[in-house]
């Protein structure tokens, strides 16, 4: 998809109902391609769908920054906090450390849903992957619905977790990271004590 001047992206606006799902730093060895040129640095996630058709396949890009702060400007949409799990790089944004929509008007992440948030993004930056389908679900219920624990999107992201090709737990994906990229610590403490005490196989740890 082409959305490279001002002029296109208001006409996909007018046939697409278009929504930011994630802004994600890129790690070394990561290139991505966005309908507006060649990303090497930080990018977001817009979801797409046809105007009035709610039962229709959300689809997603990506953009770049200055790509996105145009769609942003077109759809008046605040923008989204950047999740960069480097160390020493200013601008450092966990799920939980502010408001998720960046609105002071809404209240603090659950600590449980910050751990959550967290471990989404850093799964779909070890797999290279667009948060589609359940994953963007568990996304927009946990911001949602932020002051409360979202057990069951935890379930649900356990079971995804499980599907790794290579059979890792996240944190193994993390510490695979991290041979290239100075990730900074994280910890999964409340999502593995729910896991471990309702039995679940627990794929985060």
């Amino acid at each position: 998809m082409n959305c490279r001047t001002r002029k296109r992206k208001e006409e996909l606006n007018r046939k697409f109902y278009i929504q930011p799902v994630n802004y994600l730093k890129l790690l070394n060895g990561q290139h991505k391609q966005g309908c507006c040129g060649s990303l090497d640095d930080k990018y977001y996630i817009f979801s797409y769908r046809p105007r009035g058709d709610y039962n229709a396949q959300s689809k997603y890009f990506f953009v770049g920054t200055h790509c996105a702060n145009e769609f942003l400007d077109i759809i008046k949409h605040d923008p989204l906090p950047l999740f960069n799990p480097l160390i020493h790089e200013q601008g450092n944004y966990v799920p939980g450390d502010g408001n998720s929509s960046g609105s002071k008007d809404k209240a603090p992440i659950h600590p449980f849903n910050r751990e959550l948030l967290t471990a989404i993004n850093m799964l779909c930056i070890s797999w290279d992957i667009i948060p589609e389908s359940g994953l963007e679900s568990i996304i927009k219920f946990t911001n949602n619905k932020s002051t409360d624990p979202n057990l069951n999107g935890i379930e649900w992201f356990n079971k995804i977790v499980a599907k790794d090709a290579r059979k890792r737990t996240l944190r193994q994906m993390i510490d695979e990271l991290r041979e290239t990229n100075d990730i900074k610590e994280m910890r999964f403490d409340l999502m593995n004590q729910y896991l471990n005490e309702k039995g679940f196989e627990n794929y985060i740890r």
